[in-house]
Formats: structure tokens, C-alpha cells, sequence
């Protein structure tokens, strides 16, 4: 079935909801048969949706949990009770929407698909809630027509603003669309300016004492208050303090401040996370670091190299494979601007190495380091 995903690329961004609606009736409503909380926000709702679905699988509710990108295997994006599902599974119920699609006389985009595939996943294996990650924005985004009575907004930055908007006024607008008419909405790390234009919210909270989970950095902290406060909403006040402590301790996100043998890996893809890296590297004391960066040519590559400059003692520019992917020589040429050390490669570094830019790169990365031993029960 990777031939049909990938055939699924060329149609982009679907700017509506018209061919999920028509998808989704023709597999007969899968979104229906479960509960949904939707997770938005312009960094770290990847981080959120897991830590949320790791509380709620501790407290013995059958959880969906869909996400984007993914690292290794397009497999990661779609997982029921903490468990991948399976190569088998993956390609049958993408020829169901294949087959639904074709009845249906649509074209679904390669998200189109992915999500109307977990949907039938979820629906399969009876899940009472899945928590949704928004794909791109929220007002517009596939997983919105799923229903749900929770939402979620993390941050907000300034990143697809050719889609969004280029204020973070209209960037938080589209996020906000995420929402169902009378939704609980519980809201993250959000400047002032920007709360009073939202409307009536749960605020996640600072939890005594601090959370603890398996990234390092104070922001997957504030992801984790965030998961807790959403849990405590959709739990309705029979949140278990304990089981939800030790699921987040346990919670790795994957790919994102990840210490893996001799690397760093963190997928900082736009400057507001850049400056979240360096923020998390600086509470640490590490740095700087020799760094192998990749980016997208949509990217705001100089905002990125612009925030980690503090970080990187040299840079390896790297062009990943992926159509969209800036080159080497673009990324070397803003490093010399911003002043950044430019070099090659070179096996047998000692020191730490930061790997950033891309979560494209990061998964590379990862599959070279775990070659045929990658766990993908790790992601």
C-alpha cells in the first residue's frame, strides 16, 4: 500500500473538509464510534497528544492516539493503547480507504488518507476516546471531523503562515477552528495578548510538585500540565495522581530532546522551537555543539540557525531526501552569514552531537544509529 500513499502526495494540503466528509460516509462513519480530543498548536502538541494518551491508558481507558510526522515508519502515526499497529493491519485498512475512495469518486490527500485509516483502526478495536493531533492548523484540518468535546491549544508561532496567516492573531484563529461548538477548551503556554482572544478556556496549571517525564527540558514539563489538565476535564475529577505521575515518567517522545547514544535529537523545524532547544540545552549546560542540521526549503531556515547559534560550535548542513528539502550549500551559505562555522562530517566525534533542523533528519538518524534493531514499540 506505500505505491497508494504515495501516490496520495501530489494533492498537498485539501483547503476543506469536502473529501473527508465524503470518505468518511462512505466507510460508513468510523469517526463516529469513538470519542475524540483534538490536540493543536504551533509546537509541541506531538509531545501533549502522547503524554495525554499515556495518563488516560493508566487510568484503563482504551485509547486511539493519532500523530504526524512520523520518525521511522508511517506506521508510528497511528497507535491503539500504546501499540503500533502492525504492517498486516496498516496495509489492509489503507486498501479500505483505497477502495472507498475510488466508490466515492474523491482523491483523498496523503493526510486524507492517514487519518480516515485511523479512524477504521480506532473503530476496529473499539477505543472509548482517540486523541488527535492536528495535522496543519485546525479550523480546516482533516481530524476535525471527528466528533469531540475536548480541545487542546499548546503555543502558538509563527510557522506555515503561506497557509495560516502571518500574525500569530490569525495563526491562532485556525487553531482555534480545531474546536467543537461548545468544546471544553484547555489552553497551554499562551501570551496574554493572545488569551483574550480566545474564548472561554481551562488554563493548564503548574503541578506540585513538578512533573517528571522522559524528555529533558522544562517545556515537555508544560506539555505534561497541559496532558494533565486535559486528562482532569475528560476524566471528570477522578483523575488518579499516582497512575498519571508514573505514566508521564515513563513517557518518551521520540525525536524530540531524545538523548540516543552520542547524539542529541531534537526535530526543531521553525525558530520558536529552535529557541525552546536552546533554551532546553542552556538549562542543562550543554553546548556548544558540533551540530548536523537539515531544513526545508519552506522553512525559515535563518530564524532556526539564528536561535541555535549560541548552541553550535560548528555545522554540518546536510540535504535530506525529501523534494521539499533545502540543500547543503543553501544551508551552509546562511551559516556563514549569521557567522556559524561550516565543516564536513567527520566519524569518531567524541563530543556530543546535536542533530536538528528536520524530524526527516531525525529519523534518519535514528534508523542508521538502530538499524534493523528499531523498536518501533519505541515511538
Amino acid at each position: 500500500m506505500s505505491d497508494y500513499l504515495l501516490s496520495r502526495i501530489p494533492f498537498g494540503f485539501s483547503k476543506g473538509l469536502h473529501n473527508m466528509r465524503i470518505l468518511c460516509e462512505a466507510l460508513g462513519y468510523p469517526q463516529k464510534s469513538f470519542e475524540s480530543i483534538h490536540i493543536a498548536g504551533t509546537n509541541g502538541k506531538g509531545s501533549t497528544a502522547f503524554y495525554l494518551a499515556g495518563i488516560l491508558q493508566a487510568h484503563s481507558v482504551s485509547t486511539g492516539l493519532f500523530t504526524s510526522p512520523h520518525l521511522v515508519s508511517v506506521r508510528e502515526r497511528i497507535r491503539v493503547n500504546g501499540k503500533i499497529i502492525s504492517q498486516k493491519n496498516f496495509d489492509r485498512v489503507i486498501l479500505q480507504v483505497k477502495q472507498a475512495a475510488k466508490a466515492a469518486g474523491v482523491e483523498p490527500s496523503y493526510f486524507e488518507t492517514l487519518t480516515a485509516a485511523a479512524f477504521l483502526w480506532f473503530r476496529e478495536n473499539n477505543v472509548l476516546v482517540a486523541v488527535l493531533e492536528a495535522g496543519l492548523g485546525g479550523r480546516l484540518d482533516s481530524t476535525k471531523i471527528a466528533k469531540g468535546r475536548f480541545a487542546a491549544i499548546t503555543s502558538i508561532g509563527l510557522d506555515h503562515t503561506d497557509l495560516l496567516g502571518n500574525t500569530k492573531e490569525k495563526i491562532l484563529k485556525e487553531k482555534l477552528g480545531i474546536a467543537k461548538k461548545n468544546a471544553t477548551l484547555v489552553l497551554g503556554d499562551l501570551p496574554p495578548e493572545l488569551l483574550a482572544k480566545c474564548p472561554p478556556y481551562v488554563k493548564a496549571q503548574k503541578i506540585n510538585p513538578e512533573l517528571r517525564v522522559g524528555n529533558f527540558g522544562k517545556v515537555y514539563v508544560k506539555n505534561a500540565e497541559l496532558a494533565w489538565a486535559v486528562a482532569e476535564e475528560f476524566l471528570e475529577g477522578a483523575l488518579n495522581e499516582e497512575k498519571a505521575r508514573a505514566a508521564l515518567e515513563r513517557a518518551v517522545w521520540p525525536g524530540r530532546m531524545q538523548v540516543m547514544k552520542n547524539f542529541i535529537l531534537d526535530g526543531a523545524h521553525n525558530p520558536d522551537a529552535a529557541k525552546v532547544l536552546a533554551k532546553c540545552l542552556k538549562e542543562k549546560n550543554i553546548g556548544p555543539l558540533p551540530c548536523i542540521f537539515a531544513s526545508l526549503a519552506d522553512k525559515d531556515t535563518k530564524g532556526v540557525l539564528k536561535a541555535l547559534k549560541p548552541c553550535i560550535s560548528i555545522c554540518y548542513p546536510v540535504q535530506i531526501e525529501n523534494p521539499r528539502a533545502r540543500s547543503a550549500e543553501e544551508i551552509a551559505e546562511i551559516c556563514k552569514k549569521l557567522n556559524i562555522t561550516v565543516g564536513a562530517i567527520q566519524r569518531g566525534c567524541k563530543s556530543p552531537i546535536l542533530v536538528t533542523g528536520s524530524l526527516y533528519l531525525v529519523g534518519k538518524v535514528i534508523a542508521e544509529l538502530c538499524g534493523d534493531k528499531v523498536d518501533f514499540a519505541e515511538f
